[in-house]
């Protein structure tokens, strides 16, 4: 893996700046926007891995459950399959954890799973705004 070079999907904005969603808790203030999902993961501390359910993704990081205690600034592996036969594979950075919330930043990916990450939040926020299109009409 190369390491993370910028935001995981520089290339494409999840919102168009007139439409950015206004956050009114100071808990969740953030400079990128997230993208909420469901997904089961698997994390690797080099000596085990452990289940994790993917809750949301960022341009930089990703907001996981696990049942594990993880430290701050621990470095693990995670892979995700997002479609059959399809897994992103990164390196995290745990940011903050609490409860069983970690908060982990992106420090290593490859270019397929950049793709990968592209194409599955590209589909999963264009299918979310597919239920307001009739609204809009």
């Amino acid at each position: 893996m190369s390491p993370a070079m910028g935001p995981w999907f520089a290339s494409i904005q999840l919102f168009p700046a007139s439409h950015r969603p206004i956050v009114m808790s100071k808990q969740e203030l953030r400079s990128e926007s997230r993208v909420s999902v469901s997904r089961k993961g698997t994390l690797s501390n080099g000596k085990e891995q452990f289940p994790c359910m993917l809750q949301d993704m960022s341009d930089n990081g990703c907001m996981l459950m696990c049942t594990r205690n993880l430290e701050i600034g621990q470095q693990l592996d995670f892979e995700c399959e997002v479609y059959p036969g399809k897994i992103i594979r990164c390196k995290l950075e745990v940011m903050h954890a609490s409860r069983g919330d970690v908060g982990a930043r992106v420090i290593e990916i490859d270019e397929e799973s950049i793709k990968l990450v592209q194409l599955f939040l590209q589909e999963t926020f264009s299918g979310r705004l597919d239920r307001y299109a009739p609204r809009m009409r």
